[in-house]
């Protein structure tokens, strides 16, 4: 799996470092993607987006640090060109290694859709979980996503 991940700390003027920007333009149609990440926090926790693209029969998983127990919610804001394909999303525990990170899922929904409430709520500890994005076989091209998690 080929992803370059770009994280923000939420202030204004950050920049992208020349070298992971390139081979994020450059390796983004790889296997499963090239996906950023995006985060803000608030006094009511924190709400991080994850895009990237989706590749027919791929997957897509990012990591997340739940500060404290609490609601977990992943809602799929958007797919584009194929905005009405359903796909499967879902929140676990994070495994195997950096360069093949796996993600046993916990918690589940397929068929997902676009939406603007969350597709995913659940209550979990604090800790690292997953976040995964998958094709079910909808998918006929590449497709970008974007998706909006919130947890404490």
């Amino acid at each position: 799996m080929t992803s370059v991940r770009i994280t923000r700390s939420g202030h204004p003027g950050w920049l992208i470092p020349a070298a992971p920007f390139l081979a994020c333009v450059l390796l983004g149609t790889a296997a499963s993607g090239c996906h950023l990440k995006d985060s803000s926090s608030t006094s009511d926790g924190t709400t991080e987006t994850f895009t990237g693209t989706l590749n027919p029969q791929g997957t897509a998983l990012d990591t997340i640090t739940v500060s404290q127990q609490g609601t977990v919610s992943v809602t799929l804001t958007s797919l584009s060109p194929q905005s009405t394909v359903a796909v499967r999303l879902g929140i676990g525990t994070s495994g195997g290694s950096t360069t093949s990170p796996t993600c046993s899922l916990t918690s589940s929904v397929s068929p997902a859709v676009v939406g603007t409430s969350p597709q995913i709520s659940v209550t979990e500890s604090a800790g690292t979980y997953c976040v995964e994005i998958a094709d079910t076989g909808g998918l006929t091209a590449a497709t970008t996503f974007s998706m909006t998690i919130a947890h404490p």
